[in-house]
């Protein structure tokens, strides 16, 4: 029995056993968690490009060394959602990739979110296998902030291609939700102790008869590998007071958190030329907190008068980018999140 060894003896022998496990599954496989270095718990997450979706997950962002889900319909806001967060993760100095599987990434798109084309690491598979090969090897270099994924769906319409590597060995026969699981079965390791955080847009298939509601591309393999599961659901087009509208509302549901408590809500707003509209966003967090309030001379945040009415406080926020930097930084700090410095 191990109660009859001496200390010494079973020291050695936990670490000849230790160094078995090494030898036949590499180093770093088990470790003691005194020897794991502690994550700063001040930069645990990246930003998620949307200030709400930062506090409802009340980790401050989206985490960093997991994959996160954004789950909706079609026209959505769900890839809108993953380029804003690249974009707000480039001006943070952070260091982005975007691998497109659909084929359908538009730069337009990109510059209207804030991206910084020519800081951006975008990625052309031409098989799913490759897709995904691409996805472990950014996530394992450890030197990316954000890394995007459009689309799962769009891994079932890619070729199965020819296999290259160790990864998948015999994968012509196999069908996407396969593919997938052991694709994010190998990112899941490529992820330990990573900075990297993994952004994956995904569809919510329309229900059918005998089959739940809430379906989605790629089998159960996502469901339980994705830390945060965001559902990404259309609300309202907003008029725009001269008969057209100028944003579509978007709810964005906590349908899974691993690292916190799910359940958590925030809407953004959608422009039609496709980019989050983060002034109209900042203005209904800071009067929800009670940083903005109503006076004599309109929205006021302290001494400050940013608009009449809403639309002209939008406005202000929208031309002044170190007005709208302060005014987030304060509501974050309202919640007790970190402020970048």
């Amino acid at each position: 029995m191990a109660g009859q060894l001496s200390p010494t003896r079973r020291t050695r022998q936990i670490d000849d056993a230790l160094a078995a496990i090494e030898a036949r599954f590499g180093p770093g496989v088990v470790r003691r968690l005194r020897d794991i270095p502690p994550r700063d718990p001040t930069d645990r997450a990246i930003p998620s490009g949307s200030l709400g979706l930062d506090l409802a997950t009340g980790l401050g962002g989206l985490p960093r060394g997991h994959v996160t889900e954004l789950l909706g319909a079609e026209s959505s806001g769900k890839t809108a959602l993953l380029y804003a967060a690249l974009a707000a993760n480039q001006r943070a100095g952070g260091i982005v990739a975007l691998i497109d599987a659909e084929g359908t990434v538009d730069a337009g798109a990109l510059l209207a979110c804030g991206v910084d084309l020519a800081d951006l690491l975008l990625a052309h598979p031409a098989s799913a296998p490759d897709a995904l090969l691409m996805l472990t090897i950014l996530a394992h270099c450890q030197a990316l902030d954000a890394l995007g994924l459009v689309s799962i769906p769009a891994l079932r319409d890619l070729p199965a291609g020819r296999a290259r590597g160790s990864l998948h060995g015999e994968l012509a026969a196999l069908d996407a939700a396969r593919l997938l699981t052991r694709g994010l079965r190998v990112l899941a390791v490529a992820l330990k102790d990573s900075p990297t955080a993994v952004i994956l847009t995904n569809d919510l298939l329309p229900p059918m008869p005998d089959r739940p509601a809430f379906r989605s591309p790629g089998g159960l393999a996502l469901r339980h590998h994705a830390a945060l599961r965001v559902a990404v659901a259309p609300l309202a087009l907003l008029p725009d007071g001269s008969g057209g509208y100028r944003a579509l509302r978007v709810g964005l549901t906590i349908a899974k958190h691993k690292l916190g408590t799910p359940g958590g809500t925030a809407e953004i707003e959608v422009r039609l030329g496709g980019a989050l509209d983060h002034a109209a966003e900042i203005l209904r967090l800071g009067r929800a907190v009670g940083l903005v309030e109503s006076g004599s001379t309109g929205l006021v945040w302290g001494a400050i008068t940013l608009g009449r009415d809403e639309a002209r406080a939008r406005r202000a926020l929208h031309t002044d980018a170190d007005l709208a930097r302060a005014l987030h930084d304060a509501i974050r700090a309202a919640h007790g999140l970190p402020v970048a410095a």
